[in-house]
């Protein structure tokens, strides 16, 4: 076992539970497969023709297309850029075509709501993480890193950097902007608020970051970190050492620059965090920032904050080609027209203004119209594997600030009375245009931990035993037929909802039906909608009743995206608990008006960084299971209703796009079906 201490936490040291012993396996078998090098590339090379071959051999839409894109060759013909040999890497990454080799040329246009939208754009033009998954999402490949290898018991890992990838003004990439990301950004509290978990060992603690030379470097954990390999092929996890270009974003940065805070009041703002925040921030900066160098496939040229549309332009220097040795992306253009209302969004897809959409308009009540206007609009829709556990999930505030609200939604039979008091099928027929089934916040059927008692727990729509157990749980019925609780807090709450997102129509109505359902055992439901960015304030400071979500975690994520099984999880943690969750996430302190976590919270942290430590797979997921059986146990959130799933609207003229794939957050759909290989073919 091994010897790393137990992390500290607010309420003291927790140990693993007695009778809970987990097996730990030979180091050495669970280093399999972690192991990556630069051979697959080469040996994908050469499988084709030369790297820089202009007669390549394959068949499909590439013809004689030559080494790089056209409008590129006349920029070397002008002297304004290099050869194309001398942009790409030493050893560039070869994607294999999905369909066919293709050819230069073409714009994808796509929409946003907005500058909030940025994850549309994190999930079709972004790319620079350390490492990969495949489409399939079944394996974990080189990307920036050729090689990431870990010590005997994954704690210390070493990563070597692809030789020669260039950022997007053609400044080498090399272990030096690594080092800035990690000592210059990541630790300086000022930059980064909330030390990222997926560098931390499981006590807390920050790894420490060794610089083996211009490619390779060293980072180590106190303990054993197995779960560092998937983090860095993932979201903004993976690109933690690899997106922030040191040559230029040092000039901003008070450790470099003792003139930088007064430069940037110059500029009009506070101080040098604001300038750098704005210029160089993980989540904004290459879709607002036309100068920051790049290591995405296209890059900003029309900021997403311009009023019409934000465009983005093929990288000279992207560090990927074809089988043929033809350097990608073949698209020359990305554009996002920027549409805030989602039915003009939805007017354009069907009339065939989208290459490739799968965002806001994508839900059950669109989908039959976009069907019936594939032929006039020359498009497919193509339908997208859900990943979620039901497309709305409830949770009620256990941290709520008021205390007699608190202890009524942190009351089991509470939360279950409230489940049966709804009509799920009543849902289905009228909004999910009856297609679904009832479900709950649990894995999906197709998930390895699927657990069909968890699924399918007080599903069942009947009023009289919701009463029953508010009764038995003494809420008593007033004069006007709302409940009340012993000391008399009224049970009337509101339901805090974002009217802009994906599904934030359908939860609307959901949740207006679902007003009726609720007043017919004497609790009294308002609905809240507001604009996504209002509702993100408002559950990041934990001021509201209740409000619902997709139930992420339900296939694919679900040991990551853990938020409705236990207090933890990315973007904040649970809805149910988001001040537990900050607990446990960042160390925070207890707040005064919070009680301390239950046993059942704790336990499942305890589990959680059992879980986080130990290497080998199998032995994780039994772990895992615990923290599910609690989960079900204690019935934290409410779910509703699984749906047909997502779908996208994919023109005709679009290739290797393969058809569906999951739709998932954590996938970033459509990344891992790498879009640079994506292509227009008119004929």
């Amino acid at each position: 076992m091994s010897t790393q201490q137990p992390r500290q936490h607010p309420f003291g040291n927790r140990s693993k539970p007695e009778g809970k012993t987990l097996p730990w396996p030979d180091p050495a078998l669970s280093r399999r497969g972690l192991v990556f090098t630069g051979s697959a590339a080469v040996t994908a090379a050469a499988a084709g023709c030369s790297f820089f071959s202009t007669d390549p051999e394959g068949e499909g839409g590439g013809g004689d297309k030559g080494p790089e894109a056209p409008m590129l060759a006349e920029r070397v013909e002008a002297g304004d850029l290099p050869p194309v040999e001398e942009r790409l890497p030493k050893e560039p990454l070869v994607v294999t075509a999905t369909e066919s080799i293709g050819a230069y040329g073409g714009t994808w246009t796509s929409a946003i709501t907005g500058s909030a939208d940025g994850p549309w754009l994190w999930r079709t033009v972004n790319d620079g993480h350390l490492l990969e998954r495949s489409r399939e999402w079944d394996e974990i490949l080189p990307n920036i890193a050729t090689s990431l290898e870990p010590n005997e018991d994954a704690s210390e890992f070493t990563v070597v950097l692809r030789e020669g990838v260039k950022w997007s003004d053609g400044e080498p990439l090399t272990t030096a902007d690594v080092e800035f990301a990690y000592n210059s950004v990541a630790l300086n509290p000022e930059l980064t608020q909330g030390f990222p978990t997926e560098l931390s060992s499981t006590d807390g603690t920050p790894a420490v970051l060794e610089i083996v030379d211009d490619y390779t470097f060293t980072v180590r954990f106190s303990g054993p970190k197995p779960l560092f390999r998937e983090d860095m092929a993932v979201g903004v996890s993976g690109q933690r050492f690899t997106m922030y270009p040191r040559h230029y974003l040092e000039q901003f940065h008070v450790d470099f620059n003792p003139n930088a805070d007064q430069e940037a009041i110059d500029a009009g703002f506070d101080g040098w965090v604001a300038r750098f925040t704005s210029l160089g921030n993980l989540f904004n900066f290459q879709w607002e920032n036309a100068e920051l160098p790049s290591l995405l496939p296209w890059i900003c040229k029309k900021p997403i904050s311009d009023a019409d549309y934000a465009l983005f332009e093929r990288n000279p220097y992207y560090w990927k080609v074809d089988e043929e040795g033809s350097q990608l992306p073949y698209l020359d253009e990305v554009r996002f027209n920027i549409i805030a209302d989602v039915e003009t969004m939805f007017a354009h897809a069907i009339n065939g203004d989208y290459d490739f959409h799968s965002r806001h308009f994508n839900d059950n009540s669109h989908r039959a119209d976009a069907v019936d206007n594939e032929g006039n609009g020359n498009y497919t829709v193509v339908d997208l594997e859900s990943t979620y556990s039901t497309d709305m999930n409830i949770a009620f505030n256990m941290n709520h600030e008021n205390a007699a609200l608190r202890a009524v939604f942190q009351d089991k039979q509470f939360r279950v009375a409230m489940s049966h008091a709804i009509d799920r099928q009543e849902l289905i027929d009228v909004l999910w245009n009856r297609v679904g089934e009832p479900a709950q916040a649990a894995p999906r059927p197709e998930s390895r931990f699927y657990d069909e008692a968890f699924d399918t727990q007080y599903l069942e729509f009947d009023p009289d035993l919701a009463n029953q157990v508010l009764d038995e749980a003494g809420y008593t019925t007033g004069s006007d037929g709302v409940r009340t609780a012993a000391d008399g807090t009224r049970l009337e709450f509101t339901a805090a909802v974002a009217d802009d997102a994906l599904l934030g129509t359908v939860w609307i109505n959901a949740l207006d039906m679902i007003v009726d359902m609720w007043a017919a055992v004497g609790v009294q439901l308002h609905v809240g909608s507001q604009p996504r960015e209002n509702w993100q304030n408002l559950v990041n400071e934990g001021d509201f009743d209740l409000t619902v979500w997709t139930g992420d975690g339900g296939h694919i994520d679900e040991t990551n995206s853990v938020y409705w099984y236990m207090a933890a999880g990315p973007g904040g943690g649970a809805f149910f608990a988001r001040q537990w969750s900050e607990l446990y996430t960042a160390g925070a302190t207890v707040d005064p008006l919070i009680v301390e976590p239950p046993a059942a919270i704790t336990e499942q942290w305890d589990l959680y960084d059992q879980f986080k430590s130990e290497p080998d797979e199998a032995a994780r997921d039994e772990i895992f299971k615990q923290i599910l059986a609690i989960a079900k146990e204690e019935f934290f959130a409410i779910g509703t209703v699984r749906g047909q799933g997502a779908w996208a609207v994919v023109t005709n003229r679009l290739k290797n796009v393969g058809g569906s794939m999951p739709e998932n957050p954590s996938y970033g759909t459509p990344g891992p079906a790498a879009p640079e290989q994506w292509y227009i073919d008119e004929n």
